[in-house]
């Protein structure tokens, strides 16, 4: 549907991205025709499995999604299926036939040990010719836990918090999570090695590696603790580390074999790149001019905001990639090299220093005032803020006394969700049930 383009405005375009976005990778939408019985048989994104009347299903569903997915999962196979939910999601829906953990994140606690413990010992008691139903997605590797050989959960989780502290791409983190865990790499699989296994996994990775989404639970691992050994080695981590978890890693097996997981499907069923053409296509509807540049972005959220004003210029001032109305979208995921214990999070942080850099260059271009930047999380929940992410133009703020003191104290002391609670431009979405990384983008009228 065309609509007259000329008179929308910046706010209109990005409520339709967020809103067309997340809906696109909600569960409920996700599983929707693409997860059905018919007859004796179950129709799951692709295979189809043999629903003999005296075979039980068992469901194992971790991460920031788990209770969503479980719930599409009861609604289709209602008494077939039994089985455990780890999340830190607060439990909402009470999903028939499963029990309920709430468990840590970013790092697992000890309800994440019991989970582990629970899920560990449902998967062992399963017979041989049960289905096993796996629905993985980001938070995982915290929903579940259990320590490598030789290390505790207090260990494990000094090595996850360093690596977090320092910034360390989200690949790196969960190779290291995969070989001090005794579930994740795969090994959650293989305590069902019999059994038929159907992983549905929801990415919140760059690349939708399987092996990295929630460390890999269930998929075949192709590296080993030596090669995470020699990261935390190289990247000279380990002085910072627990003595035991470097033993741990090091008395793990060097030698690179990579375990074949019998009778196991893996599908991606959610990606940052489902949100994105979602987006594109509904705002392409509404007349505006729409480019997805990539959804590959993996940088400190300072850099990638003045990355968003360098294409916002262009767009400007030469009417490229294209001309306004025009939406430029991006995905992945930021970091933010400091966040703990300040408000807000990598999306609000990479608005912020994106007003930085609009008013260095307001003094000169004021047509920027066209200009609106946002980011948010698919999840609904930006660090340790309330909000999904924010949204700014240099209008929006203009009356604001010292602006750019005011911004730059701002980025400094990492209280970027204070400042947009404080002048506007909070995005809320309340919860998804979703998690495929981070929206962001350009706006231009």
């Amino acid at each position: 549907m065309i609509v007259n383009a000329s008179a929308l405005t910046a706010g209109q375009i990005l409520r339709e991205v967020v809103r067309t976005s997340i809906d696109a990778v909600r569960p409920v939408n996700l599983f929707r025709q693409n997860f059905v019985v018919v007859g004796e048989k179950l129709e799951a994104f692709g295979s189809s499995f043999n629903l003999a009347s005296s075979r039980r299903i068992r469901c194992v569903a971790v991460g920031k999604c788990a209770e969503a997915m479980a719930l599409e999962v009861a609604k289709v196979l209602g008494d077939r299926v039994s089985g455990m939910i780890a999340t830190s999601i607060p439990n909402e829906r009470k999903v028939e036939g499963f029990t309920f953990y709430l468990t840590g994140h970013p790092l697992p606690n000890e309800k994440s040990l019991e989970a582990g413990r629970s899920i560990r010992g449902f998967l062992e008691s399963s017979a041989a010719d049960d289905l096993v139903i796996f629905l993985i997605s980001g938070g995982g590797s915290s929903a579940i836990f259990l320590p490598a050989e030789g290390m505790s959960l207090s260990d494990a989780n000094t090595t996850v918090r360093v690596l977090f502290e320092h910034a360390v791409p989200i690949t790196k983190v969960n190779l290291v999570r995969r070989h001090i865990s005794a579930l994740g790499g795969g090994k959650l699989a293989e305590l069902v090695p019999r059994q038929e296994k159907l992983s549905l996994i929801i990415s919140d990775v760059v690349g939708d590696n399987p092996r990295s989404i929630a460390s890999g639970p269930t998929v075949e691992d192709d590296s080993n603790a030596t090669d995470a050994l020699d990261f935390i080695l190289e990247s000279g981590f380990d002085s910072q580390l627990p003595a035991a978890v470097l033993q741990s890693l090091k008395n793990q097996p060097s030698s690179l074999r990579i375990r074949r997981i019998e009778k196991n499907k893996v599908v991606i069923i959610g990606t940052n790149r489902d949100a994105l053409s979602a987006a594109e296509k509904s705002t392409r509807e509404i007349g505006v001019n729409v480019k997805i540049v990539s959804r590959y972005v993996d940088l400190e959220a300072d850099v990638a905001g003045e990355m968003l004003v360098s294409y916002a210029r262009s767009i400007v001032e030469e009417k490229e990639p294209i001309s306004p109305p025009a939406l430029l979208l991006f995905g992945g995921e930021t970091t933010v090299s400091a966040i703990s214990g300040h408000k807000g999070g990598r999306n609000q942080h990479l608005v912020l220093c994106a007003l930085k850099r609009l008013c260095e260059l307001s003094e000169t271009r004021r047509e920027l005032e066209r200009v609106t930047v946002f980011s948010f999380g698919t999840d609904g929940k930006d660090g340790n803020s309330e909000a999904a992410g924010a949204s700014g133009t240099l209008e929006s703020i203009a009356n604001v006394k010292g602006l750019r003191s005011e911004i730059e104290n701002s980025i400094a002391a990492y209280e970027s969700g204070v400042f947009f609670e404080k002048y506007g431009g909070v995005i809320s979405t309340g919860r998804t049930d979703t998690n495929v990384m981070d929206i962001f983008g350009v706006i231009v009228v």
